[in-house]
């Protein structure tokens, strides 16, 4: 090679992933050992110079690859890699190619790119067989007190539960509590959970006002238990606890304790802004006050990114001080307007259902009445309602542009209503139909009466149980918008609101994983909203498998990860935030592992079609 082209080479592969991992001189040392190709157009690249040859990076021009029955594979432009895939392969070639432009080659020799992969865990990383694997190794992963927050209410639980019977004295509770080290105790009648008692009972209700210690426990427990699953993440259950104000959380699976979470040291002692930020939205007894916290919600998002928390860890933390603010709003709601003359249901729909809020989600809910309401009840109702959605508009949770809300009278009805909702919605695949059905099959509790949101979700999965045109409808309306990726493996770019060529990453990338893990969990039955959650149901249930399940999660986890990333630099730069991104501001790491993810979504598109259906059904 000519000395005078070293640097052009040195400069170009500073610029690919993963080349770009290498530090000056290892990329000087590759430089050197790089062979330089010309391909004319419509000339072949014989398959014996690429099958066990090394690896070829497209410098200029475009190639397309073609299966053996002449159908196109894909087609390459600048920058773009090929032949890893046969880099261990012996015989005939897996795919013929040919220039389609003029075209310059590089090709890194097998020996030099094998000694690479041997040495470098980023070069390894990045070259492993499979898309969702190189995903895998390129998410951020989270350290420190953060990570505590973000794992399971099972990996945190005490399992070694003192229990006694609701008749047994309080002093011999208290040794109980004493010799196994215990701040609280779980009571019960027979085999059931009817009781809690803490130390600070303890002291407050026995010691400080001179109760008798021989007075049964029943007199002095807890009563109307809140409980939570195993299978929570451990910051939902702390916000259950400020919630409620509560001190000891027994730990519920399968109508049976397994374990007592005891997390207020946790919540006291943390040094974590969201817990923090949580625990003051409690605290606060105006709305006035409640106003004042909302600029700490962008420094949580801020020190999360810093602290290079994952991407789902973010939106289930920025969705939790969401829940927290409505919730707390509604509590003043009830305190302004009285109590309520009918039991009802808020319930939040959309990105806040699936824990996947970020700072910039507006607010999606509605509610449930158990039964009609007359007069006075539907001015109390329409109140509320009013006041709730207007407070959380001045918390920094915009009104919904779709009216998707409880202020509207459409989605504050009885039960019934909303079930016969579902049944016309189900019945009916008119596009107001599929819109409105898609925003209510993530719907999940908040306030009030629970077993009303459970009911509603039970009515919706009977009705869509082996409803198959149902389901292909709903893959055809998913599939009228496809990831951004076109032939040369170029971004498809839309324009925003200033002519710039960018990509909607929400929609064009979130959402149609959002929605084929929606359509997985239906057709497993699950009731999940997290679509991580609905993505495991499935696998559990064989509608996928788990390599799919990985797959899925680990596209989805990479496209968050840059989406927040943007975010968080347009919020620092005195932006407004969007899911909007100029392919210029993406690094080439970002760039090569967007189209990994995008490729993924795209095979399981086209599979979620096939098996479902769905083709041509909606145009």
């Amino acid at each position: 090679m000519e000395s005078s082209l070293l640097p052009n080479i040195v400069g170009f592969l500073a610029k690919i992933d993963p080349f770009d991992l290498l530090d000056d001189e290892e990329r000087q040392s590759l430089a050197t050992s790089v062979d330089i190709m010309y391909l004319k157009k419509n000339e072949a690249l014989p398959g014996d110079q690429i099958v066990g040859q090394g690896l070829y990076i497209v410098r200029t021009g475009a190639v397309e690859q073609r299966h053996q029955d002449g159908s196109l594979r894909t087609r390459l432009a600048d920058g773009d890699l090929f032949g890893f895939s046969q880099l261990y392969r012996t015989g005939e070639c897996g795919y013929t190619l040919q220039g389609i432009e003029n075209t310059l080659l590089y090709r890194i020799p097998k020996q030099v790119l094998t000694s690479l992969i041997d040495n470098n865990p980023g070069i390894r990383n990045h070259f492993s067989s499979q898309e969702s694997v190189r995903l895998a190794h390129s998410s951020a992963h989270q350290e420190g007190e953060e990570a505590l927050y973000l794992r399971s209410v099972k990996e945190v639980m005490n399992r070694r539960v003192a229990r006694v019977n609701k008749d047994t004295p309080i002093r011999e509770v208290a040794q109980v509590m004493a010799k196994m080290h215990r701040s609280n105790a779980l009571v019960f009648d027979d085999d059931a959970l009817v009781g809690v008692v803490t130390d600070r009972d303890m002291t407050t209700r026995v010691l400080a006002t001179g109760m008798n210690p021989s007075v049964p426990i029943k007199e002095i427990m807890t009563q109307h238990l809140r409980t939570v699953n195993p299978e929570a993440p451990l910051l939902q259950a702390i916000e259950i606890m400020m919630q409620h104000n509560v001190r000891s959380l027994p730990v519920i699976e399968n109508d049976a304790v397994v374990g007592v979470l005891t997390a207020t040291s946790l919540v006291e002692n943390s040094h974590v802004q969201a817990i923090f930020l949580i625990s003051q939205i409690y605290r606060q007894t105006t709305l006035k006050e409640l106003i004042s916290l909302v600029p700490q919600r962008q420094s949580v998002f801020e020190a999360l990114q810093a602290a290079r928390v994952d991407s789902r860890a973010i939106q289930q933390m920025v969705t939790l001080i969401a829940d927290a603010f409505n919730k707390r709003i509604l509590q003043l709601a009830e305190n302004k307007f009285g109590p309520p003359p009918i039991p009802y249901a808020w319930f939040c729909a959309g990105s806040q259902a699936r824990f996947e809020m970020h700072l910039g989600s507006d607010q999606d809910n509605g509610m449930i009445l158990q039964w009609e309401p007359e007069g006075e009840e539907i001015k109390y109702f329409k109140a509320l309602a009013d006041y709730v959605c207007d407070a959380l508009n001045e918390c920094g949770y915009p009104h919904c542009t779709g009216n998707i809300m409880a202020s509207n009278e459409r989605w504050r009805v009885p039960l019934a209503t909303w079930q016969d909702y579902v049944k016309e919605w189900v019945a009916e695949s008119e596009q107001q139909n599929l819109l409105d059905i898609s925003v209510f099959l993530d719907l999940r509790f908040l306030f009030g009466t629970d077993h009303l949101v459970a009911a509603l979700k039970q009515s919706l999965l009977a009705r869509v149980e082996g409803h198959h045109r149902f389901f292909a409808v709903l893959v055809a309306n998913s599939l009228r918008v496809n990831p951004p990726l076109g032939l040369f493996r170029k971004f498809v770019l839309t324009r925003d609101g200033d002519n710039r060529q960018v990509l909607n990453i929400k929609r064009q990338a979130v959402n149609l994983i959002v929605e084929l893990a929606r359509v997985y969990a239906l057709a497993a039955g699950s009731s999940a909203t997290e679509t991580t959650h609905r993505l495991r149901d499935a696998a559990k249930s064989k509608v996928i498998n788990d390599i799919s399940r990985n797959e899925l999660l680990e596209a989805f986890q990479f496209i968050n990860m840059v989406r927040f990333k943007h975010q968080s630099e347009v919020v620092c730069h005195g932006g407004k935030q969007d899911n909007l991104i100029a392919p210029s501001q993406l690094t080439a790491f970002e760039r090569n592992h967007l189209k990994d993810a995008f490729r993924i979504i795209a095979r399981y598109q086209e599979a979620a079609q096939q098996r479902f259906n769905a083709a041509g059904l909606l145009r």
